[in-house]
């Protein structure tokens, strides 16, 4: 009988590991697939939610290693890459006794590339997906850098796959499959909207959903003034928002004094964590999603849910027609919130949007490619094709 091919999952951030729920199930469930799943950064913290126990709920089959770097603990640039030493450091031994044939990782966050660079390491092969998107802070650097340790690519679109290419990296490693965030949505396998509302929002009232992670370049001082601003425009719209916390990026310290300070606003109901299929029930009945989440972008077009993104984060990431661009001037975030929501012309290009991140097959494609690739000295010496 041929030997199980062992698949370490890897999730740092608490929306990555719902959004790859589908993915992971996929490789579970396969005969030929071991599942691995590895977790770390938000999801070890009571800060942002402690979402292990939610990985737990998912995958209650399963074996879940944790690697607790301390995120949590403050907010500074130093700390961020302290924690990031730590999970380097850490996660050596981990990947060292687990010996998977492949660890997938996803995007741009700093404690991938730790697992990608201990894994390059190791000699382990690295599968990335979303590689060959384009965003704004730090995340572009460590996007790219993770698409220059990895030996197999799963973009999401066939833009993303010419830059990886322009990268350098060889074609027969590029593998266009859209994306897996989706998969969930196209197949309704998410909460029943009005369960949803019921759990975490206002059965009565139209509301918004409101998530903004730190811009990284900034201060946490900053970033306070920006999430002030931003629930100051909420507010002057008369609209009731669900408030996520954010992630775990520098600066988020201030963006969390600032959810604090409207914590017993009945206009507000704050959360540090909603489990992502809840969450989708939520996005499928709200009126707008305001910030920076990347699931303005992602998820949101699939549900026909507008969204006003606000500074930098998202700068050059592709987008559909849902996503409309403001700064963080309270005057202009309530103008781009009543455009949304009151636009005919934009109302009319929501109701026939077409998503562009795949058709919602994007985990099985993954899966075909993880159980056939051959796993040998071509695959682990890469080459440059420039």
């Amino acid at each position: 009988m041929r030997k199980k091919r062992k698949i370490c999952v890897f999730s740092g951030k608490r929306g990555g590991l719902g959004a790859y729920s589908e993915l992971i199930k996929l490789i579970e469930k396969d005969p030929c697939l071991e599942l691995q799943l590895l977790l770390s950064d938000m999801h070890a913290s009571p800060q942002f939610g402690k979402t292990v126990d939610e990985a737990k709920n998912l995958f209650p089959q399963s074996k879940i290693e944790v690697i607790d770097i301390g995120a949590g603990r403050g907010d500074s640039a130093v700390i961020r890459a302290e924690n990031l030493g730590l999970c380097l450091t850490k996660s050596v031994s981990v990947l060292h006794r687990l010996r998977p044939d492949i660890v997938l990782v996803h995007a741009d966050r700093g404690e991938h590339l730790m697992i990608a660079f201990t894994a390059l390491s190791l000699n382990i092969p690295i599968a990335h997906t979303q590689g060959g998107e384009s965003s704004g802070n730090i995340d572009d650097v460590q996007r790219h850098a993770i698409t220059k340790l990895a030996h197999i690519h799963f973009p999401e679109t066939k833009r993303a796959s010419e830059v990886i290419k322009s990268l350098g990296e060889e074609p027969w490693r590029i593998h266009t499959v859209g994306s897996v965030y989706v998969d969930r949505i196209v197949k309704k396998r998410f909460t029943d909207p009005k369960i949803s509302v019921t759990k975490y929002a206002w059965y009565e009232d139209d509301f918004l959903i409101t998530i903004y992670h730190p811009e990284t370049m900034k201060t946490s001082q900053e970033n306070y003034t920006d999430m002030k601003s931003i629930l100051r425009a909420i507010k002057m719209t008369g609209f009731k928002s669900v408030v996520l916390y954010p992630c775990s990026d520098p600066g988020y310290e201030g963006i969390i004094t600032a959810i604090a300070e409207v914590k017993r606003d009945p206009d507000f109901k704050i959360y540090k964590n909603i489990e992502n299929l809840d969450f989708l029930g939520l996005m499928a009945v709200a009126k707008a999603m305001v910030g920076n989440s990347s699931g303005a972008l992602v998820e949101a077009p699939y549900l026909k849910l507008p969204a006003v993104n606000i500074g930098h984060r998202q700068t050059g990431r592709s987008r559909s027609v849902n996503v409309v661009d403001s700064s963080h001037d309270k005057n202009e975030i309530v103008q781009k919130i009543k455009y949304v929501l009151n636009n005919s012309d934009f109302k009319r290009k929501i109701k026939n949007i077409k998503p562009h991140l795949g058709d919602g097959r994007a985990s099985e494609k993954i899966v075909k490619v993880l159980k056939s690739v051959k796993i040998n000295r071509k695959l682990l010496e890469k080459r440059l094709s420039y």
